[in-house]
């Protein structure tokens, strides 16, 4: 099996009222047609990820203490205490997290905590090459971030598990969500 810490998800919603989710190889390499255009009445991507919640099931339910909150407020691994339980794999409502089949313990996007902690945008930032993703103090008015959640409808994944992710999507469809 192949994991991956952030991926992209196709949603085709088709004429016959049929949804389909895909993502073939994390969309390493981009997506090939699934369905002749007049069989499709909307599709769009949506770039899926850690998302990083104030309240996250996956520190609540580890046995061990190994997934924690950073201070700066990012949802860790300290790989040295993981026992590889999966417990946080199968209590993440996003599916975001895996456990690492070469070091048997979780893993999961950090949000290039390594890059975040020196004032540097996470990896992903960086490759997206149609700037769609953006990293930020949501709080700071001279961010982008902050000044993007004031401008745009933004929403975020599953709201009803009540987990408070940090991460928010920009006209995404409801039923996405």
């Amino acid at each position: 099996d192949t994991f991956f810490r952030t991926w992209v998800e196709r949603y085709s919603f088709l004429k016959d009222g049929q949804v389909v989710v895909d993502s073939p190889q994390g969309a390493v390499d981009g997506f090939k047609p699934n369905f002749k255009s007049e069989q499709i009445d909307k599709a769009f991507f949506v770039p899926k990820l850690c998302n990083h919640c104030k309240n996250p099931r996956c520190v609540q339910v580890c046995p061990v203490g190994a997934a924690y909150i950073s201070r700066e407020g990012v949802v860790l691994i300290d790989k040295k205490h993981c026992v590889g339980c999966a417990y946080c794999v199968q209590a993440c409502p996003y599916g975001a997290r895996y456990i690492d089949p070469s070091l048997s313990v979780a893993d999961k996007c950090t949000w290039c905590y390594h890059r975040i902690t020196k004032g540097k945008p996470p990896a992903c930032v960086l490759a997206c090459p149609r700037k769609a993703r953006k990293f930020g103090e949501i709080n700071d008015p001279q961010s982008e971030v902050y000044s993007i959640v004031r401008r745009h409808r933004t929403s975020e994944l599953k709201p009803e598990m009540k987990t408070h992710p940090q991460v928010y999507y920009v006209g995404l469809d409801r039923e996405v969500r």
